[in-house]
This record gives C-alpha cells, structure tokens and sequence, in this order.
C-alpha cells in the first residue's frame, strides 16, 4: 500500500513538471552566419585576404539578415505634403487616413497652442491643397544619429546633426494628386521594412522634411497639358537619422580570442574620437562585435567599412606584410586583387608607403592604379605628379575620373591646383565636371561662389568651353562654366506666357523681363544684364529691404526651370546638362570598367511602436508662406 501511495505522488509531481514545462518560452534557435554560396572556412578566402577581418566576418546591419558585404538600408513612410494649389486630393485607403489623422493630432495639428490649431487633422486631409505621400530613402547602415540637445545648443544645431541624406516622394497611388508642385513635406518619421500602418509598424530610424524638388522643366501650373509627371519628386538632403543604426560583426567561427583580437585591430586603426559615445569595436560575445562609425567618417560610411573590413588582425610589422599583399598582386594583377590591395595597404597606414611607391609609374596598369589609389588614400605627396599623369586624354576614362577624386581628396598643395586647372578646357565634358567640383570642393579661389537666398549655390569657374550643369541630389547647385551669356536677339515667352523675355531696345547688353507670378496675382517689370550668372541670381532672390535688389524669388527648380528654357529655345551660348542625365551617360561609358549590382530587399525587423521624437516640431503655416484657406 505504501508504494502504491508513494508511485501515485512520483506520477502527481512528474505529470505537473511536465504540464509546467510545457509553458516555458523556449530560446530561438540562433540563426549562424555563413558566407554566401561558399561553406565558412579558411580555405575557401582568396590569398588576398587571409589575414583581414573580412576572412573571418559576416555583417549584420538593421535587420536579421547576414551578408558577407556591407549594404545600406531602405526605410519608408507616409507623410502629408502641404502648401499646393488645388493639386491635391484626399482620396486615400481607410487604413492609411486613419495612421495620419493619429500622426497628425501626436504632432499637435489641432491644437490651439500650435499654429495649425485652427484646423483638425481631417480637416487638413481633406483639402485639396494637401496630398498624403509615400517617402523612400536609402540610409547608410552604422549611420550617425542626431545628439540629444546640450548646453544652450539650440535643437537644429550642425554639431548635434545625424546623417543626411536625400529622400524620394510621390503621391499615395490611390489618390488623385495631380501634382506635389511647391509643397512642402510636413516632417515624416521613417521605418524599415515593409511600409506598413498601425502596431505592425517598426521602430522609426530617420525623419525627412522640406521643400518639394519637382521636375525642373515642367511648366508651372500647366497640370495635364503636358508630358511631365508631377506627381513625384524629391526632398534634396532633407532627411537625418534619428539613431546610431547598429551594424555589427559576426564571426563566422565563434571565438573570445579572435573576437578580442579583432576588436583591438579596429580600434588601433580607427581609435576613439571626440564627440563619440564609446570605441569603434566593442566586443559584445564571443561571436559579435557591434560597430560605432568615428564622427570623422559618418559621411562617408562605405569608405570607412571598406577600410575597416581590409585591416590586418594580428599586429605584425606593417612593411612586411605590405610586402606580401605586393608579391601576390605581381603574382596575380587581377582587378579583384588590385582593388583587396588597395584597400589593405590604406588599412595599414603610412608605413606601406616606401613599399609601394615604386610602383607609381609601373607598366602594368593594375599594380599601378591599386598602388596610387592606396597612395591617394593615405594623401602621399609623392603620387600626386603620378596621379596628375593619369588625368592625361591618353588614358581610359574610369582612370581619369578616380585620379580626380584622389587628388580632390588630397591636403592643400599648389601643384594640384594648378594641375587640375587645364582640365576645365578639356573636350571631354565629363571631366570638365569631375574637374569643376574637385575644385569646388578644395576651395580653388578662381572659383566665384554665391550663395542666392539659401536656396542654392552658383558656382563659376574659367573655362574655354560654356556649360551649365544642375544637380538634383544633395546640395542644390547650379555650376557654370566659361563666358556664359544670354544671346540676342531673342523674345522668350515661357510658363503660358507668366515669363517674357527679349532684348532692351536700348542696350544690347540688357534684357526686359516681365513677370507674372500666378500665386499673388502681381506682375513685375525689370531690366537685367545679358551675363547669365547674373540672370539666375535675379531669378531667384528675393527683394527684401536688407537686400533690396531686384529679383523674382523663384524656387530652385523654377530657376533651373526658365535657365533650361533660355536653353531649348537656342539662347544660350552653352552646353545644358542635368545631374541624372550625367548619371546616366556616365554608366553608359564605364560599363567596361566598373560592375553596378542592384541593391538586394531588406526584411522586415519588428519592433515596438515608439512615439514620434518630441523635438520634430512642425512648422507653423505662416513659417510656410501658407496662406489661410476657405477649405
């Protein structure tokens, strides 16, 4: 009896473990990081990088996944685009008006202590002077986030700036938005994955906000009488990351010590800087190591990780094995191998210069140009007469251009001035250009730069030949070169007439122009010189007391606009030609020298539903020019 008793309580208490056990939440199984299409091992690493990081790494960025390259991510939303004129609309899907009327009253519209108090959220959906958008971007993983406010440091300050970065816009699908034309993008929250609504939503990685970039060369107002497709466009270096975007090292094979050893490789190469929030590598297990991008490098993250996947881990005398990485690039020049040298002797730092220099004016053209390339990188005063040789007609094209951006990168040293500067007469427009803004960018005094009203910047440079170049990402410019100038006689009349132009009876060095701006009803008379720089001045500023010169104060595409008209309509003595078109032609030119992938998706990483940052104010209606409407 007594062991009966004793098996029915030993049943009791195993059945209840049991039940209890099955309650527990079991760990997932964690996901191992293999290379792709290649089984992880030692063997299976090109000679070129045994030794590096990358032989032993995968990367994992926003998401889950494991690549064995670094990629950037894509993030997405739904924003409001205010400040058109009839062109918008409210019809949107049920679940995307509710996320915005929710968006929207978390931001404050509708409150009577904001400037938008005096009308609701759906009453801001429903006029047809707004549009409910979709905004994409590609972000940089190990992106550089915005710093929390210190000090008196008001909130927009530079220094507490995250990374920037352009964004893509257009209209929600299902509406009927006939055009986004000078809107503005109310500041919209951006997410990875999948663009979504509600709690499904992930933890927002940026925001993006500003003026409308919208195709140059439509004709203002003239919505469904033309070709253009106004309802997309661009938000140029509008938007910023709200957090350090984690991106991480995973080892291929899990090991404290190799985990240490590449930590303390990164950290000698890249060490910690002021304004950082801890060391370049942390190790984390004996399987990760979580990256923090140096202030220094949070514009140029591709570089940074290229350099950084290249270091050698064991701390060996530099010489030597710059010396090694030399005797299997002369063993096997192939362009993999040239471009994994490159990068390895930048790695390694200005020790590997007296190894390499002699192979700055070596007869085979991939020693030559991996070792210059690593030469330019590590701003060797030496290969910059080597580097100005490249730069010669007789060479290929993709040559020509990467020796330009070395040297544009390179400390202030005359002998690049001076031999760039020859360059802006060459025949070949695209290095005129990869000249042009090397010399921009190294502050060349021959170079006259104004900045007009904030809108954008014009800049001159002394050519031979007259060009006109626009961009359409980044910071807006306009960059002319040579004697530019608006030819005579003509008789313009563009934008259904607002915009007349012809030549001063008088003077043929001046031109009338009257102008009729649609908005405020008012139309304006002027007498401006013929001097094309001076022309696109006055197109854009905007009379003020301070600065009471004249000027109609178009916005950046509407000035690019009326200058690509003076254009087609023959009167200019000058080439014309736009940053994507450039793009485009310069693809076409180097398909025989360079590789382009396409970016691969990104999964979805879920993430609680976060409130918006507080500090993302809204501007107010008058901050927008936004007139009251009866809507």
């Amino acid at each position: 009896m007594r062991l009966n008793i004793t098996t029915k309580v030993f049943a009791l208490t195993l059945s209840l473990c049991l039940l209890n056990c099955e309650t527990v939440e079991r760990a997932k199984e964690v996901k191992k990081p293999e290379r792709a299409n290649i089984s992880a091992g030692y063997s299976e690493v090109p000679n070129m990088l045994r030794g590096t990081i990358k032989q032993h790494v995968a990367f994992m960025g926003y998401s889950s996944t494991y690549q064995d390259s670094y990629e950037p991510i894509i993030a997405s939303g739904y924003g409001i685009v205010v400040g058109l004129k009839g062109t918008g609309s409210s019809d949107i899907p049920p679940q995307v008006r509710a996320h915005m009327i929710a968006d929207l009253a978390r931001r404050g519209i509708g409150e009577s202590t904001r400037g938008w108090g005096d009308i609701s959220p759906e009453q801001l959906i429903n006029s047809d002077d707004t549009a409910i958008v979709i905004i994409e971007a590609v972000i940089p993983q190990a992106a550089t986030g915005r710093k929390p406010s210190r000090g008196n440091l008001r909130p927009d300050h530079p220094s507490l700036q995250g990374t920037l970065f352009d964004a893509r816009i257009r209209a929600e699908p299902s509406s009927s938005t006939t055009s986004l034309e000078g809107g503005y993008l109310l500041p919209t929250l951006l997410r990875t994955g999948q663009l979504t609504t509600g709690r499904s939503q992930t933890r927002e990685v940026a925001f993006v906000s500003g003026e409308v970039f919208l195709n140059p060369f439509a004709n203002p107002g003239s919505v469904g009488s033309d070709a253009v497709h106004r309802n997309s466009g661009r938000i140029l270096k509008g938007g910023e990351v709200l957090h350090n975007l984690p991106m991480r090292l995973v080892l291929l094979e899990p090991s404290h010590t190799r985990s240490s050893l590449i930590q303390n490789a990164i950290n000698r190469v890249f060490p910690e800087e002021f304004g950082q929030d801890g060391p370049t590598a942390r190790g984390i297990s004996d399987e990760q190591i979580e990256i923090r991008v140096p202030p220094s490098w949070k514009d140029d993250v591709p570089t940074f990780m290229e350099i950084m996947s290249h270091i050698t881990i064991r701390a060996q005398q530099p010489e030597s094995v710059a010396m090694s990485v030399k005797r299997l690039l002369l063993t096997d020049p192939s362009p993999k191998n040239a471009d994994a040298a490159s990068w390895r002797w930048k790695a390694l730092g200005d020790r590997v210069l007296p190894v390499i220099r002699d192979l700055y004016d070596s007869p085979e053209d991939l020693p030559r140009n991996a070792a210059l390339k690593a030469g330019g990188r590590l701003k060797d005063p030496i290969a910059i007469p080597f580097l100005l040789d490249e730069t010669k007609e007789s060479n290929a094209l993709a040559a020509r251009i990467e020796a330009i951006h070395l040297l544009k990168e390179m400390p202030h040293d005359p002998r690049i001035t001076f031999g760039l500067r020859p360059l802006l007469d060459s025949n070949d427009v695209e290095i005129r250009l990869q000249t042009a803004e090397a010399l921009i960018e190294r502050r060349d005094p021959a170079v006259k730069s104004f900045d007009i009203d904030g809108k954008f910047d014009l800049l001159w440079l002394p050519s031979e030949h007259q060009l006109v170049y626009v961009t359409q990402s980044g910071e807006p410019r306009i960059i002319m070169t040579g004697d530019v100038s608006i030819e005579t006689p003509l008789s313009l009349q563009a934008w259904d007439n607002n915009l007349l132009v012809k030549e001063s009876p008088s003077d043929d060095s001046t031109l009338e122009v009257r102008y009729h701006n649609v908005d405020s009803g008012q139309t304006s008379h002027h007498n401006i010189s013929t001097s094309l720089p001076t022309f696109a001045i006055f197109l854009a500023h905007q009379s003020t007391p301070e600065e009471p010169a004249p000027g109609l104060d178009l916005s950046y595409s509407r000035t690019i606009g009326a200058i690509h008209e003076l254009w087609r309509q023959k009167y200019l003595n000058a080439d014309f030609k736009v940053e994507q078109d450039r793009l485009l032609a310069v693809i076409q030119r180097l398909t025989n020298d360079m590789t382009f992938t396409p970016r691969p998706d990104f999964d979805e990483d879920e993430e609680e539903n976060l409130p918006p940052p507080t500090y993302l104010e809204v501007p107010t209606p008058e901050e927008l020019g936004i007139q009251e409407s009866e809507t």
